[in-house]
């Protein structure tokens, strides 16, 4: 191998220049990189929606939901579709495979499936629609207040401010919220058009026929190709007023009049309304703004805010903008709080250094430190790796184990100094020798985590930074420690006083640990059975653990689902809200709250999965002031809804951390029957609200509604001169209005919907007396006369997993992980007797952390492999690979410990920390048998040449691993609860790992090595 060392040495003008311009980019990087909160994860997901007003969830299911599954699932790259059906209404959620790579590609293969589906559904079906922008993550979301405006005055102000803010440098996309559909009612009197000899239905068809745009075809005239084109389009609302109605005539003649003369046109929202939005007890809009990739939140922060304030002078008076969330005060309070814990990390780590190698030789080591991380910066600004949570902690986690290289150079630069070598000898030699054993170590941690890197999940996805930041902070550190160590050194390195070999390994604490290991290699047998007696006992230990996939978040905000009963109206659902949104205002702890009607708005964080629209839902998102107990706030919260409102089901409650909801206990039952599903899921139910302490246990499948179905006696109706199609438009007349046509504004199409002085969109029990009109405008009949109401019940909700009905039953408990929930609830659920052809299955983060897991063993042998020819290559010797390989486990003896000790769960983070310390041990390990083979190349009979190598390498060892610890308690006390376990993990395993470094791999050296003749050991060798 090129001795790099030599050639930093000889060139050393040219180094130092490197190690500048490293210093200068990487500084001018840091200034202009691109920043964000969380990682930029792939939303693999898509909503497929169909309505068809009016149809029964059960036949929804069948003409549907069905077909469309079916088309769906001919497509390979379909991973999951998840179907909701509610009356007239059918949502399907589809996921695609973690593989996929082209996504668009895909979405337009699913709009190529369901509209196949959609040319079998039945007349008057709405869609299939399909939206591939369910997962675009919002970095700031603006609520717009008008007091005293009505909704079609608000409209256009804010369209023109949406449009405005979308010429924004860095600007992905700019969506409305809250925004109630218009609709151009035209309201008559039955008896009006009853004088005037003019039946409801001779209007619609009018209305239809007249406002009309068409092609008229292609024509040759005057031997030039024209196209014609038809148009009585309406095109506003004066126009519609004028527009003239016929009327049949005495004696066959016909007059006309103006449409206004005989019914009143008004533009008005959209009654019930579709979605709302309130703000602080008011009602608003809210703008949700996404960035475009690539960009720096922060800059991009102050340039929407001071453009928002500009256009905010530019609104009506009275319109006034408030941001709600705002990714970049919350990215920014990320980064003050990870660059505070990054500097006293520095800090830590340099004092540690200075204390054991003094002030010269620690400045040197700790000047690689600032030099390495902006390398690093560099690196990662090529690859495309932004600063958000997880890369700028994993800068911070590797603080601790970039100083390594660096402590092990410095340290046996320094022994050769004190053993009389020549200065710039010493350095060379340091880093020739070492360069092996450091990279083998180094390439070793970045094996170990490459599994992270290689997997699809979007668990993976969002920690693949991590791994990818540890390879380039790891590989840069090496490059550094055996280029810029040893030339710094050569310059600044104190030159110490020559002392003997033996002279610089007499003091007492030296002499302390010849005595400990002499004494351990003596009882080498009984030093390794107590070992295996602590593994063992780890491992039963960890077993007791409770396990967390991924925690949840610390920002200063919770959310709040809510859900009325089934059937509940959208006005229903929306007084609600302003009742909350009014309470949360009035609250001293909270800065403020933005409530949805109708959906779960724009997701603002990458866990959150808002809910899909339904009248019934609605969701709070709510921003507490800083210093304030978020839980307290939840409890409180929860307090008053379940005393104010208990009408409603409330789940107050933190945002989660990566891809999926935390601490949620999942139980999905699939099967065919509707009433043994919900038996199943209410045992289950049962069994976890006996579970104390649990909250929120609820099932995706609501109660049964009651459902009206209109039966029509043929022969009557044909006697009363009506038909099927006029007792229908009867019944919209009376509940909403009749849609007859539409006007186009703009790029909207609003409605004109007829409606009659009864018209409500309140349910009435008694349909019998609603009027029925005939088509010659002859007197109209009531319902009864011609039809038969017949009540029944239908389910208010549907639930379809890959093409299976499943009902999912969900809790949690505060006070416990979604796995120790599933592990205490396991013997009732497994008695639970299953018919043939139904099961139970786990979902949410048990599911994904299974999914996550699948995903590193996929990889994890590859890694294994590679590890092992790694090591082979270093020693070429395979008692050597056995010693190293052995002593891995070991290090779960400190992991238990620490757990143990600090109560924290074992979360799916944690398993970084084991692959670091796997990492770790083999560095020691790859160290220690280097300086074993030294000894022995001098001469020394094993047992001496084990002796002298751990004490060579007590010091460097003791340094790093105390280094590491030391380095690692700013990342757990102030990093967030992100990086709390993994660091408590690597932590224990680091403080009892340096013991197994130190004592049993030289116990496995010497039991594997020494002659068996010679292996007995007396009490008296010295």
């Amino acid at each position: 191998m090129i001795n790099l060392t030599r050639h930093a040495l000889g060139a050393s003008r040219l180094t130092l220049f490197t190690a500048l311009l490293i210093l200068l980019a990487g500084v001018a990087t840091f200034l202009s990189f691109p920043t964000q909160e969380e990682p930029s994860v792939t939303i693999r997901d898509a909503l497929v929606s169909i309505q068809f007003p009016g149809l029964p969830s059960e036949r929804a299911e069948e003409l549907l939901a069905r077909p469309t599954e079916e088309k769906l699932r001919e497509l390979s790259q379909i991973k999951n579709i998840v179907t909701t059906i509610h009356p007239g209404s059918v949502v399907i959620q589809v996921t695609a495979r973690d593989e996929t790579k082209d996504l668009g590609v895909l979405w337009q293969q699913v709009r190529n499936k369901v509209a196949e589906a959609g040319a079998g559904f039945p007349p008057g079906t709405q869609g299939p629609f399909v939206d591939d922008n369910f997962g675009r993550v919002a970095v700031a979301s603006i609520a717009i207040t008008a007091p005293g405006y009505s909704m079609s005055e608000m409209r256009g102000p804010l369209k023109r401010l949406r449009d405005q803010l979308g010429g924004l440098p860095g600007i992905g996309q700019v969506t409305l919220h809250g925004v109630q559909d218009q609709q151009l009612s035209i309201d008559f009197n039955p008896q009006r058009l009853a004088g005037l000899g003019l039946s409801p239905q001779q209007l619609f068809q009018q209305l239809q026929q007249q406002n009309v745009l068409a092609p008229g075809g292609i024509a040759d005239i005057g031997g030039q190709i024209t196209t014609l084109t038809v148009t009585g389009e309406v095109l506003s609302v004066e126009q519609l007023r004028q527009l003239p109605i016929q009327l049949p005539g005495a004696n066959g003649t016909a007059q006309s009049v103006a449409l206004g003369a005989i019914a009143q046109i008004s533009v008005m929202a959209a009654d019930p309304p579709q979605t709302a939005a309130v703000y602080q007890g008011q009602d608003a809009v809210v703008l949700a703004v996404s960035m475009a990739l690539g960009q720096n939140v922060h800059q991009f922060g102050v340039a929407l805010r001071e453009r928002l304030a500009q256009l905010e002078q530019q609104l009506p008076l009275g319109f006034a903008a408030h941001m709600v969330t705002f990714q970049a005060d919350v990215v920014d309070q990320q980064m003050a709080k990870m660059k505070h814990v990054m500097i006293e990390t520095v800090v830590i780590v340099m004092a540690v250094v200075m204390l054991f190698l003094g002030w010269r030789t620690g400045l040197v080591v700790g000047a690689i430190v600032p030099l390495t991380i902006l390398g690093t910066l560099i690196a990662m600004r090529m690859l495309g790796v932004e600063l958000q949570t997880v890369s700028i902690a994993a800068i911070i986690l590797a603080l601790g184990l970039l100083v390594d290289n660096g402590i092990v150079i410095a340290e046996d630069i320094e022994r050769r100094l004190h053993a009389g070598e020549d200065r710039r000898q010493a350095c060379e030699d340091a880093g020739r020798t070492l360069a092996i054993p450091l990279l083998t170590s180094s390439l070793v941690i970045v094996l170990a985590f490459s599994p992270f890197f290689l997997g699809q999940t979007s668990t993976n996805e969002y920690l693949r930074s991590l791994a990818v930041v540890l390879a380039l902070t790891l590989l840069g550190s090496w490059l550094l420690s055996i280029t810029a160590t040893p030339l710094l050194c050569l310059y600044f390195a104190k030159a110490a006083p020559q002392d003997t070999a033996e002279d610089s390994y007499d003091s007492g604490f030296y002499r302390g640990y010849r005595a400990v290991i002499r004494r351990v290699l003596q009882h080498k047998a009984l030093f390794l059975m107590a070992m295996l007696v602590l593994l063992a006992a780890a491992i039963f230990e960890l077993m007791r653990v409770p396990y967390d996939f991924l925690p949840q978040s610390d920002r200063l905000q919770f959310q709040v689902p809510i859900t009325l009963e089934p059937g509940s109206g959208s006005r229903k659902t929306l007084q609600s809200v302003r009742e909350i949104s009014l309470w949360l205002s009035k609250e001293p702890q909270v800065a403020d709250s933005i409530g949805y009607v109708g959906d779960g708005g724009p997701r603002i964080v990458l866990g959150l999965n808002p809910p899909l629209p339904a009248p019934e839902t609605a969701y709070f998102t709510v921003s507490v002031k800083s210093g304030t107990d978020i839980d307290a706030v939840i409890a409180n919260t929860r307090r008053y809804l379940l005393k104010q409102h208990p009408e409603l089901r409330a789940e107050p409650k933190r945002f989660s951390l990566g891809t999926t909801e935390a601490g949620i206990a999942i139980y999905r039952v699939l099967g065919p029957d509707e009433q043994v599903l919900r038996n199943l899921a209410g045992q289950i139910e049962k069994a976890l609200r006996d579970l104390p302490g649990t909250l929120d246990v609820r099932d995706d499948w609501s109660t049964r509604l009651t459902r009206y179905t209109v039966e029509v006696d043929q022969h009557s109706a044909r006697r009363a001169g009506v038909d099927t199609q006029a007792i229908a438009q009867a019944l919209q007349l009376h509940f909403g209005g009749l849609q007859v046509s539409s006007l186009q504004d703009n790029q909207t199409r609003v409605p004109l919907v007829v409606r009659e002085p009864s018209t409500t969109s309140d349910a009435s029990p008694d349909l019998r007396g609603i009027l029925v009109y005939p088509a010659d405008g002859s007197t109209p009949v009531p319902l009864s006369a011609v039809a038969r109401i017949v009540a029944s019940s239908e389910p208010s909700t549907l639930m379809r997993r890959n093409q299976e009905r499943a009902i999912t039953v969900v809790g949690h408990n505060p006070s416990l992980t979604a796995t120790s929930i599933v592990e205490q609830l396991a013997p009732q659920v497994a008695a639970l007797p299953l018919p043939p052809g139904y099961r139970i299955e786990l979902g949410g983060e048990i599911e994904d952390s299974a999914d996550a897991n699948q995903a590193l063993l996929q990889y994890l042998p590859h890694a294994l492999i590679a590890m092992l020819l790694l090591f082979v290559w270093q020693f070429n010797s395979f008692r050597k690979l056995l010693i190293v390989v052995s002593a891995i486990p070991f290090v779960l003896i400190g992991v238990a410990v620490a757990l143990l000790i600090t109560g924290y769960p074992f979360g799916f983070m944690a398993t970084f920390g084991l692959l670091s310390l796997a990492g770790i041990i083999v560095n020691n390990a790859v160290l220690l048998l280097e300086r074993i083979e030294a000894e022995l190349h001098e001469g020394l009979p094993v047992y001496e040449a084990v002796v002298n190598a751990a004490v060579k390498r007590l010091r460097p060892i003791v340094m790093t691993k105390l280094t590491c610890i030391i380095g690692l308690v700013p990342l757990m006390l102030f990093a967030g609860p992100l990086w709390e376990g993994m660091a408590i993990t690597l932590m224990g395993g680091l403080a009892l790992g340096t013991l197994v470094t130190l004592g049993l791999i030289p116990v496995l050296y010497v039991l594997l090595f020494t002659p068996r003749k010679h292996s007995h050991i007396k009490a008296n060798t010295p």
